[in-house]
């Protein structure tokens, strides 16, 4: 359902289910990825805004929450000692990304984003589940002449220290180590600024 009652916005709400024959997950032995051996369904609902209120400006808001089941119940994707559970591990629920952004103002452009990724099951009785993700980012650009344009990109403006991707499965940080099985995890990046000089030709 798509409306543009409100003057310089454009909202959109849908409604959505998929049935998947299998998943793709992460195999930590390999690194790679393994078919689930059954099926899911993933059901959900998203709301996308769009906000021009200025003929430079632009403001957008979008909002998705989902659900990921296995149709029967999963017991090799379970914590230890665990009967198992539907969930698929690694979906993402909550997504909300949102942002600013100003486009050629007298050859000014920026913008400031929000990315958010909420809780993630990392086993599919629930037990093992990730921390939220929320990535801030910004840019600054400015058109010097027709040919030549200056821009920095600021990346994880508050510096925080989330989570990129995280698993849960058995590992062994050592060779002389006893495996566990805990949350692995790929940290994101830090605070990073980046300068760019682009010419036309």
């Amino acid at each position: 359902m798509r409306t543009a009652a409100v003057p310089h916005l454009q909202s959109t709400l849908s409604l959505w289910h998929l049935h998947s024959a299998s998943e793709l997950q992460q195999d930590g032995d390999t690194g790679g990825t393994v078919a689930s051996a059954q099926p899911s369904n993933r059901y959900g609902v998203e709301w996308a805004n769009y906000y021009t209120p200025l003929e430079h400006l632009a403001l957008d808001f979008d909002l998705a929450n989902s659900k990921a089941l296995f149709t029967t119940i999963d017991q090799d994707d379970a914590a230890p000692h665990s009967p198992g559970g539907k969930r698929v591990p690694e979906a993402v629920g909550l997504v909300i990304s949102s942002g600013i952004t100003l486009r050629d103002y007298e050859g000014l452009s920026a913008s400031l984003r929000l990315r958010y990724f909420g809780p993630r099951d990392l086993t599919s009785d629930g037990i093992y589940r990730s921390q939220a993700t929320a990535l801030l980012n910004g840019g600054v650009g400015y058109q010097i002449s027709k040919k030549w344009r200056v821009s920095a990109e600021f990346l994880n403006l508050p510096n925080r220290r989330d989570h990129d991707i995280d698993y849960a499965n058995t590992s062994q940080i050592a060779p002389t180590a006893t495996p566990a099985f805990s949350d692995v995890f790929h940290p994101v990046e830090p605070f990073q600024v980046r300068f760019w000089l682009g010419r036309t030709f």
